[in-house]
């Protein structure tokens, strides 16, 4: 292999949640597109895959499904075959290439292909290969995600990047070192009163939050970044000069236009080619990172969204429904003109329901009831539910048990409940209802420790310094003795409120 990208230091890498198959599905449901796997048996490939993060969490969730992640570094693929042999998962493979040479692994027949956090940091030459690969390696109607930086949003990041690049040569060592040494230089800048900085405001936000980073997390974005910046037109027309289609954004929202006729798009441009339209969006929302899905050899669909999503399973999260949660959604999205009190309060009263179809006939039924008229917008309905995710789709499940006793029956939730512990920010868990990953606070994954390992002092003793962050009533540090007697405590309460939906999300299943 021979490639300039920063490999001395590992990538932090985090789950892509935009990335999973049931979230892509939906992207292109909204887009007009027939609805891809996202169940049962399908084939998913990641092209740098980095630790593998994504894809273990991905392969615990769909179990039938087969998972293939190829990344340039060797750390990276290590991290992520340990973690897949912890998690006992076997339907995930790795590999150690370059992206210039995955070529003659003549990988065919996937479903989705997906490409997140390293099409902006390549060469052009393995920029070409990255979709030729991609083209090569999905099946007809299989999806691909690309997410890249792009115009206008890019250019103070671009250009903020660009001067730590340049500053960094003057410094010896490792990346991390080197962006350090960069970042301090240019921080002094800042503080007298560099001009740069004080006429753009979004670079200085960014310097900022990457000043209070560790260099060793932010050394592959900003030491790699190609400075050439793209509109999303060039990147449309090279997928398609390959044979792949622009389906939408996994950004839900960029997928109905009214959603951005607020911000000054234009009422006539769906006159306008495909290509003009995304870039008009763009301008309108200044957008700096686009998070594209495209489709080999397939075209829209003909029918309804209804008809293409009515037996799909669905999932409210809690607190979906909320007013503040509503009025929240409405304030950044006025366009969303049915999240109303009266229709979320009718949606509230059916939420259990299995299908979306089981869903609207119930709610239509009840709305005539109450209002004397029948609803005549289900289509609009269900677009703005799923654009603004209020409403996911969910794999079909058989309704869990509700008696004996609990247990965790994914190995890797196990390995991975133990293994964070000692970090304070939420951790992910895999849940295979919904397809993705659960967020979990500290304070949860200590009550769910207590719950499937029994010993919450073992917890404790693996916190290291986050045992700091515990106080009394009084403010005054607890030992472990108090510790494991205030989760004991709180235990039951823990039981009733959050328990219930980690049964729901398979997370826990009763025996």
């Amino acid at each position: 292999m021979n490639s300039e990208y920063t490999q001395d230091v590992a990538f932090n890498s985090d789950f892509g949640a935009l990335q999973t198959p049931v979230h892509l599905a939906t992207a292109a449901l909204l887009s007009g597109w027939d609805a891809a796997k996202y169940s049962g048996h399908f084939r998913y490939l990641d092209l740098a895959c980095g630790n593998g993060h994504t894809l273990t969490l991905l392969a615990d969730a769909y179990p039938d499904a087969e998972f293939v992640g190829l990344d340039i570094n060797p750390v990276h693929i290590e991290q992520g075959q340990t973690l897949a042999r912890e998690g006992k998962l076997d339907n995930l493979t790795f590999i150690c290439t370059d992206i210039a040479d995955a070529s003659a692994l003549n990988l065919t027949g996937f479903d989705y292909c997906t490409a997140s956090g390293v099409y902006s940091w390549l060469d052009e030459n393995r920029q070409a290969a990255l979709f030729d690969v991609a083209n090569h390696a999905l099946a007809q109607g299989g999806l691909f995600f690309l997410d890249y930086c792009a115009l206008p949003g890019i250019t103070q990041n671009a250009t903020l990047y660009g001067m730590l690049q340049q500053l960094s040569s003057e410094y010896s060592g490792s990346s991390a070192e080197k962006l350090k040494g960069a970042s301090q230089l240019l921080a002094e800048v800042k503080s007298n009163n560099g001009q740069f900085f004080q006429q753009n405001s979004q670079a200085n936000e960014r310097f900022d939050r990457l000043l209070a980073n560790p260099p060793e997390d932010e050394a592959h974005e900003v030491l790699n970044l190609q400075a050439r910046s793209v509109w999303s037109r060039d990147i449309i027309a090279k997928a398609e000069d390959v044979g792949l289609a622009f389906v939408g954004s996994a950004g839900l929202h960029h997928n109905l236009e009214e959603f951005s006729a607020h911000l000054g798009l234009p009422k006539n441009s769906q006159q306008f080619s495909t290509a003009t339209r995304q870039m008009l969006q763009d301008i309108a929302w200044n957008v700096a990172q686009r998070k594209d899905i495209y489709c080999k050899g397939c075209k829209p669909s003909t029918t309804s969204i209804l008809q293409r999503v009515g037996d799909c399973h669905f999932y409210f999260a809690p607190g979906a429904l909320s007013d503040a949660v509503i009025k929240g959604i409405t304030a950044q999205f006025p366009a969303a003109s049915l999240l109303t009190p009266s229709i979320i309060s009718l949606l509230r009263q059916h939420k259990h329901c299995s299908t979306i179809n089981e869903l609207v006939a119930h709610f239509c039924q009840q709305y005539q009831q109450k209002t004397g008229h029948d609803f005549l917008e289900k289509e609009k309905l269900i677009n703005q539910l799923l654009a603004t995710r209020v409403m996911s789709l969910a794999n079909p499940v058989e309704a869990p048990l509700q008696q004996g006793s609990l247990y965790m029956p994914s190995v890797l939730n196990q390995t991975l409940l133990k293994q964070d512990i000692h970090l304070e920010h939420g951790r992910p868990l895999a849940s295979p209802v919904i397809g993705t990953r659960l967020l979990l606070p500290i304070k949860d994954r200590l009550y769910l420790w207590a719950l499937v390992f029994g010993d919450v002092g073992s917890a404790w003793d693996q916190m290291s310094d986050l045992r700091n962050a515990f106080h009394d009533a009084n403010g005054q540090p607890i030992d472990k003795q108090m510790f494991v007697s205030i989760i004991t405590q709180s235990q039951p309460a823990f039981n009733q409120r959050v328990v219930p939906e980690l049964v729901r999300l398979g997370i826990l299943q009763y025996r």
